[in-house]
């Protein structure tokens, strides 16, 4: 016992000595911890409404205790359930499409050999990131009208005109390349550091050997950034069950909400919208457990693959 209690204050003297030698850097973190225990901590108070009947006026505490009632609820909700499936189809189309994209798009970048043109082409595909979606979803909505570009360009050929933002058959092929076309330039920033950090002996090796640019890839590129593409796919996992709140909601209107209405934008709707605080927040709170098992599972998944964890 007394020898437990000794290497107990050993470890927390010497992990005081450390904090008073490297007090600057954790005053630097200081804000940024400060800011994730406000906004992302404390707000966990709130959980407990997913267990009540929920009422303003009664705070967080004066509320009668319902179970599990409004979890039961929303898993017979036939509106619910149709957002479940949007979610999944939505996500498992992002995973397909989405997310090999910037992977895709960092290759190409990574082969361009002029300095110049490489820089122009990594801004051209930066800035759509940089735009709000009220903005890409206006742009959307002027070039699929009716009388848009693109309908111009069906008219020409003789068609007739199609209303895209007006059919729910369209909505998830115009929000995946909506996403593609916003974000992959800003997503293959990480896969192109991945691989800035690859030692180019290997590629002189590879040309010594008679290995063109495509067997480079394949056998070079795409083995040494695996693990990073391997941790960004089971973060990824975790948003299997969250549909891109900004992308849909400002996409979606009435005429298409049965085929555009997700997860997100239920919560949103019923707790916002409709002041069902305590089904809303179950709602959310269900989604984000499922979040959770889902990242678990992908690293239990990969460590049984490769032996350890993409983390350890």
């Amino acid at each position: 016992m007394i020898k437990n209690t000794n290497k107990t204050n050993n470890s927390l003297i010497t992990t005081l000595s450390r904090i008073r030698r490297q007090k600057m850097y954790y005053l630097f973190l200081l804000p940024a911890a400060i800011a994730v225990f406000i906004f992302n901590y404390l707000p966990m108070v709130g959980i407990g409404i997913a267990f009540q009947d929920f009422k303003v006026q009664n705070g967080f505490f004066g509320n009668e205790f319902v179970g599990l009632d409004n979890f039961v609820k929303f898993v017979k909700d036939p509106t619910f359930i149709n957002a479940f499936m949007n979610t999944i189809k939505i996500s498992l189309l992002s995973i397909v499409f989405v997310f090999p994209a910037p992977i895709i798009l960092s290759l190409m970048i990574d082969n361009v050999k002029n300095v110049r043109m490489k820089k122009l082409f990594q801004t051209i595909t930066y800035l759509p990131h940089f735009v709000s979606w009220i903005i890409v979803a206006t742009l959307v909505y002027r070039i699929l009208d009716p009388y848009g570009g693109l309908n111009l360009i069906i008219k020409f050929l003789g068609h007739d005109e199609i209303n895209f933002m007006r059919e729910g058959a369209y909505f998830k092929t115009i929000l995946i390349l909506s996403n593609v076309w916003k974000e992959v330039g800003w997503n293959s920033i990480i896969y192109l550091a991945a691989i800035s950090s690859i030692n180019p002996e290997l590629y002189q090796a590879a040309m010594v050997d008679g290995a063109g640019k495509f067997k480079q890839i394949l056998h070079i590129t795409l083995p040494c950034i695996a693990p990073t593409i391997a941790l960004m796919f089971i973060l990824n996992l975790g948003n299997l069950v969250r549909g891109q709140f900004d992308s849909v909601y400002n996409l979606m209107n009435p005429l298409v909400a049965t085929q555009a209405e997700v997860i997100d934008t239920y919560v949103y709707r019923t707790g916002i919208q409709l002041a069902k605080y305590s089904y809303a927040t179950a709602v959310g709170l269900a989604q984000s457990l499922f979040s959770i098992v889902l990242v678990f599972i992908g690293f239990k998944w990969s460590k049984k693959m490769n032996g350890h964890s993409i983390i350890d």
